[in-house]
């Protein structure tokens, strides 16, 4: 039997992080962090304090090192804590221009404790006051690299916000040639994002019949209902040319769907294939989109950058075949005793005079 390892005491850790002692917290984390793995709750919790103890010390180089490394491979609960951090400690510094910093000048003290003699402070400069400036002459309008450097700006905050979203595709299969699609988009941090009133600014325009849900702020929940495979090959394809448009992205190759079906009487053979190509994307900080097909038989995550093919081939047995194989079973049986009944001499069987 598997001894499990016993949850570290954090309680020590707490309170020098309380009292800013982060360099004992540290000393402290170290060896809990060489004992429990990063995939464990207790090894995603200590790595997580020395972010903190980290980010307390102005160490935000290891500090985003660790949190990209916890984003990945650390426990479900922590994976998004850390992948908000990664967002945060990423993000560039801005400085901060000297008019919003009081100066005070420097005081030169003597030794007996008072301040030197003022008289040479207080002397005049006979020097002629400069000249005044140059007229600037009359103001003219931003050129063209003005323009350009702003609308690149603009496009780039249009995609670093649009990338703050998790997108969740859930596809069904009920039944032979049925799917069904749920499609939900939720922002990091639970405000809706321009992207998100962008794409569904859209939607209305292009597919009006479309529900589009909001169970909490900054979510959307779009469910178009269960339909045959080959309309929603279209609305998919729609959907994501959209999505493609309101993030600023004009050239997003349209995803493959297509669910290939056998009838063999007692039985449908399905073979669903389903390809989506993010590689022309540019790279979007934060953008996670979560694939799970079939109750979660098969899933994937895909970020920007990456292309995913998934396959899946399932059996879907027919009420309606087996109950005609079932119907044809009987019938061989009834038949078989009538022989047996005739052979044992008791003739076909009669109704009563």
């Amino acid at each position: 039997m598997k001894n499990e390892r016993p949850s570290p005491d954090l309680r020590a850790v707490d309170a020098h992080l309380e009292r800013g002692d982060y360099g004992q917290a540290l000393e402290l984390l170290t060896p809990l962090a060489e004992t429990h793995p990063i995939a464990t709750p207790e090894g995603s919790q200590v790595r997580l304090l020395m972010i903190t103890s980290w980010m307390g010390q102005g160490q935000d180089d290891q500090a985003l090192s660790m949190a990209r490394a916890l984003s990945r491979g650390g426990d479900m609960e922590m994976r998004q804590q850390a992948k908000q951090l990664v967002v945060i400690l990423d993000a560039p510094s801005l400085e901060r221009p000297e008019s919003w910093t009081m100066q005070l000048p420097a005081l030169e003290v003597t030794a007996t404790g008072g301040s030197p003699p003022a008289a040479s402070s207080q002397r005049r400069s006979r020097k002629p006051k400069p000249p005044p400036p140059p007229p600037t002459g009359p103001t003219k309008g931003p050129g063209v690299g003005f323009a350009v450097v702003v609308v690149a700006v603009l496009v780039g905050l249009t995609l670093l916000l649009s990338g703050c979203v998790r997108i969740d595709a859930d596809l069904e299969l009920p039944g032979p040639d049925r799917t069904e699609l749920i499609w939900q988009v939720q922002s990091l941090n639970d405000q809706p994002m321009p992207w998100q009133t962008s794409f569904e600014q859209r939607l209305k325009r292009e597919l009006p019949h479309l529900p589009i849900e909001h169970p909490s702020p900054g979510r959307q929940r779009i469910s178009p209902g269960v339909q045959s495979s080959r309309d929603l090959n279209q609305l998919l394809q729609t959907m994501v040319r959209l999505a493609g448009t309101s993030a600023g992205v004009e050239l997003l190759p349209p995803p493959e769907f297509s669910l290939v079906e056998r009838n063999w009487l007692i039985g449908v053979q399905q073979h669903l294939h389903l390809l989506i190509d993010l590689r022309h994307v540019p790279d979007i900080p934060g953008l996670e989109i979560n694939l799970r097909v079939d109750h979660g038989r098969l899933q994937h995550t895909l970020h920007s950058g990456e292309r995913v093919e998934l396959e899946q081939t399932r059996w879907r047995w027919s009420p309606l075949g087996l109950g005609s194989l079932m119907i044809l079973v009987l019938m061989g049986c009834s038949l078989l005793l009538q022989g047996v009944r005739r052979k044992l001499g008791f003739g076909f069987p009669e109704l009563p005079a």
